[in-house]
């Protein structure tokens, strides 16, 4: 049994995904998976990925309606 640590992304579905390095043999594996998040505040964001994020929450939501909306409670 070999001990490797490796560095992996779940992705927003929840898929694991992980490269095997290149030095092991081909075929079946055991393979344990301890989960470690990592604070942001270590990494880059690259917000282009970000672009569209939550659509599907604002959709057929006028914004100066909604904007008005706010206004109005601010004054009550």
């Amino acid at each position: 049994m070999e001990a490797i640590h490796l560095t992996t992304t779940i992705a927003a579905d929840g898929t694991l995904h992980i490269d095997a390095p290149s030095h092991l043999p081909p075929g079946p594996a055991e393979v344990v998976v301890v989960v470690s998040p990592v604070s942001t505040r270590d990494q880059l964001v690259d917000w282009i990925d970000a672009y569209g994020l939550g659509k599907e929450i604002w959709e057929g939501v006028d914004a100066q309606a909604y904007v008005n909306e706010l206004r109005d409670e601010w004054e009550r």
